[in-house]
């Protein structure tokens, strides 16, 4: 099968985005409905404690119309994903093409480039190259999400109503290996039916090294919801404790003669700072979700204030890049970092038709001051962080390997330093040497590319394209 520059100038994804709206909006009707069951009948369960009651409340949730709910989810996700990423497909196949056609060279339909002046022959060729590579993998794209909109639908018709549950998911929980690959292995034998009771028995599950994107991004965005509300409980708890303080009322002087006082107050002060702080990363998170662009997905977040954003899906990318920031970094800054993210995921497509991820990891804690930065700790236990993350994709990965970047800047470079990422990982350390405790650049570490600088993220940047090249598998030169 081949794509047209017309077809492919005639595709419309914002029908995808409109049927997926309206499956959304009448299951959540069908969803409060079952909630207001389920309801019912945790009440019932109310007084009954012990093993058993665990297991009946899990059921509860997971009867098979709760699958229905799931299912109809899945299928509402893939259409949001298939519009997200044709309509990206589609923005840089038709930059390419009306920047050449602005140039003065023409365009034919099958991606052709043609121009009169023979000076610029070679370089019609190279765009010629480049367009036909973007078309390729817009039929990539269009197979992909064509099969996975066909395999949602079989998973609703294939749906059957559960005569009598069995209570097996502690069992299956028990056993659930910590390496990313046997995890991988295990989660590929589980029905739907037993992941998601998984996940109602381990909200956290989603962060589990080893398990798909999309899994993970689905478990973790249902996580996120009860953290954003945890960390409300936690802002209304603090400022509940001093509510005269909240209000500029009765505060301690500095030369207050009561110690105690300037210390309580001084403690509220850090702990709504650290509420805030807290809320104001999750909500950040949940904000970026809905970024216009590349699909985004969640593919870990924690109560620590840790988390990881991948543009693209990593498991089914060719080529994937982890880009680990560095100090004073939290789940509020995010934003910045997905830019970055962004531009580096901009650059390896210009030099690559291969499907590309690019993931803003904040899965450690970064120094949160620069003088914290002159420690080696927070790179210290970082680092194997690092390490199963970067495991965990490789084992969730489909099809043949992908081709890794890891990218470090400041204080993240320690951090990419310190782990062992095992062979085929190309390491990008970007320096910031105005900071403590980062790499310099001189320093010899085998296998790295190294960049000065703090603008090596900004368009246009020849920095950027290089790291783009890196990325694509396409090398420094």
């Amino acid at each position: 099968m081949t794509v047209s520059v017309s077809q492919l100038r005639a595709w419309n994804p914002a029908t995808l985005t409109c049927v997926g709206d309206d499956l959304a909006q009448i299951n959540l009707v069908f969803d409060e409905s079952l909630r207001s069951v389920t309801r019912a009948a945790r009440d019932t369960l109310e007084r009954w404690e012990g093993d058993a009651a665990d297991i009946a409340r899990v059921l509860v949730d997971q009867v098979a119309d709760t699958r229905i709910v799931d299912a109809i989810d899945a299928y509402t996700a893939v259409f949001d994903a298939a519009a997200r990423e044709i309509a990206a497909v589609r923005q840089s196949v038709l930059a390419v093409v009306d920047t050449a056609l602005a140039g003065g060279f023409d365009v034919l339909d099958d991606g052709s480039v043609r121009v009169a002046d023979p000076d610029l022959q070679q370089r019609a060729q190279g765009i010629e190259t480049q367009l036909q590579s973007m078309l390729s993998s817009a039929v990539d794209t269009d197979y992909t999400y064509a099969t996975k909109l066909q395999r949602a639908v079989d998973v609703i018709l294939g749906l059957q109503p559960v005569a009598e549950p069995q209570p097996y998911i502690p069992e299956i929980r028990s056993i659930l290996p910590d390496e990313p690959h046997d995890l991988a292995e295990l989660w590929s034998r589980l029905t739907p039916y037993e992941r998601d009771g998984l996940a109602v028995w381990d909200p956290t599950i989603g962060n589990r090294d080893g398990l798909p994107a999309d899994d993970k991004s689905r478990y973790n965005t249902v996580l996120l919801h009860t953290l954003v509300s945890d960390a409300r409980d936690r802002v209304a708890e603090v400022e509940a404790r001093h509510a005269d303080w909240l209000q500029d009322r009765n505060l301690p002087s500095e030369n207050h003669d009561d110690a105690a006082a300037l210390r309580d107050y001084a403690r509220w002060l850090d702990d709504r700072d650290a509420a805030e702080t807290a809320l104001a990363g999750y909500d950040t998170v949940q904000a970026e979700l809905s970024r216009a662009g590349a699909p985004t997905y969640l593919l870990n977040i924690d109560e620590h204030g840790r988390g990881a954003l991948a543009l693209n899906n990593p498991d089914t990318a060719q080529n994937v890049a982890t880009y680990v920031p560095g100090a004073s970094t939290v789940l509020a800054s995010i934003g910045r970092d997905l830019s970055r993210a962004e531009n580096l995921l901009d650059s390896a497509n210009m030099v690559s038709g291969a499907r590309n991820s690019v993931i803003a990891w904040l899965g450690y804690n970064a120094p949160p001051t620069l003088l914290d930065a002159t420690t080696d700790s927070f790179a210290d236990a970082g680092a194997p962080r690092l390490e199963r993350f970067q495991e965990g994709l490789r084992a969730a990965h489909e099809g043949d390997a992908a081709h890794h970047t890891v990218l470090g800047h400041g204080y993240g470079s320690v951090v990419v330093e310190r782990a062992s990422l095992g062979d085929g990982d190309v390491v990008v350390a970007a320096a910031d040497t105005s900071l403590p405790g980062s790499l310099d650049a001189t320093s010899p570490v085998e296998g790295t590319a190294r960049f000065d600088g703090s603008n090596y993220f900004d368009r246009g940047n020849p920095a950027l394209d290089t790291i783009g090249r890196i990325i694509a598998g396409k090398g420094a030169a």
